[in-house]
């Protein structure tokens, strides 16, 4: 194992050596071209070079890294959050940190009260919904238990704190005739054409709003009619057989680039389209607070409810845990009506009795 200070261009990187495998890690550091200020800075980039030694014989001995841990949790977190872009909750959950008294721990520093008293604080201090507040607690839960694992905190303050619980919340899904409804009624323009056909589409694929707006024809296999898609929520492929209906969604009989965008005016559009599915739904006479999940959320039940069975169904919605589907389950009230219709009739004889 080796790390050695190297200036490229002015700029200052270490060379480190480890297990076999080189790589060069920025310091974000400027040599200037003052002797002076030059050699403060190579002082600093030494101390750099130490520091990140330490890092790695604490990982080659097992023990709990001596630098990592003293870094703030916010400062952790924001590292993550960088990994694994915009859309994380962890972005989100970083600021309320910020706004918590004593969010500005070290990473090291974190206790179960500590855990507790945030939690308690996003719950009784904030406007969040519960189902917020878990995905908050749970990017800082994520963050403890990848640090735990990584060796940078001896062990997982989170593990004997209780999360926050979440409601069962209705799933908005629509029937079969509510389906045929919408299809009956028209959307203007070129998007609004567009946002009807992705929509009807979801409803028989039950693809994602990300997925219909990155879907490509390259994604479609025609003979027979399936889409083969990796998904952009968990970067899992999907494999959806398409119905003639689906089919006939998207056929416009023309030759299309394997890149081609199935929805191009969708997969451009930066508008709320929420708004156009609340007015094309009101259209229609449908009463319901529908968005683009409830297509998903139509596609699950209205399979069920045709006999599709629950492991099926979960790999065709591309869930990792069957138990993610088994909501949709729970949603339906013909399955369980007619669940109890399947129950053994009996004849009951007339309690006569004496008078």
């Amino acid at each position: 194992m080796g790390v050695n200070i190297r200036v490229n261009r002015g700029k200052l990187y270490l060379d480190i050596f480890h297990n076999g495998r080189r790589k060069w890690e920025s310091l974000g550091l400027t040599l200037p071209s003052d002797k002076t200020q030059r050699a403060d800075i190579m002082r600093l980039a030494e101390v750099c070079k130490s520091k990140r030694e330490a890092q790695i014989l604490s990982g080659e001995w097992g023990m709990v890294d001596p630098v990592g841990g003293k870094q703030t949790l916010i400062e952790y977190m924001n590292g993550i959050a960088t990994n694994r872009g915009q859309n994380d909750f962890t972005h989100k959950a970083v600021k309320h940190l910020e706004l918590f008294p004593g969010g500005n721990i070290s990473l090291g520093g974190v206790t179960e009260k500590w855990l507790e008293d945030f939690q308690e604080y996003l719950l009784k201090e904030t406007d969040l919904s519960k189902k917020t507040i878990a995905h908050y607690s749970g990017a800082v839960r994520y963050a403890l238990r990848k640090a735990a694992r990584d060796r940078i905190i001896p062990r997982n303050p989170a593990v004997g704190v209780k999360g926050v619980s979440v409601p069962e919340s209705d799933k908005i899904y629509l029937t079969a005739p509510e389906v045929q409804a919408l299809a009956n009624v028209p959307i203007n323009g070129e998007l609004g054409a567009e946002i009807k056909q992705a929509f009807l589409f979801g409803c028989y694929t039950g693809l994602r709003i990300s997925d219909l707006k990155t879907l490509a024809w390259g994604d479609i296999q025609r003979d027979p009619p399936q889409i083969n898609k990796q998904q952009e929520k968990t970067k899992r492929k999907a494999f959806v057989p398409l119905h003639a209906v689906a089919w006939g969604i998207i056929d416009d009989k023309r030759l299309h680039g394997y890149k081609d965008p199935v929805f191009p005016a969708l997969s451009k559009s930066k508008t709320n389209t929420n708004e156009y599915l609340k007015r094309w739904a009101k259209k229609a006479g449908i009463e319901k607070n529908i968005g683009w999940h409830t297509a998903r959320h139509t596609f699950a039940v209205l399979s069920l409810e045709s006999g599709a069975e629950i492991y099926m169904l979960s790999k065709l919605l591309g869930h990792t845990d069957v138990k993610t589907t088994q909501v949709y389950a729970n949603a339906t009230d013909k399955m369980k009506r007619e669940a109890v219709n399947a129950l053994p009739a009996i004849t009951i004889a007339n309690n006569g009795g004496d008078k």
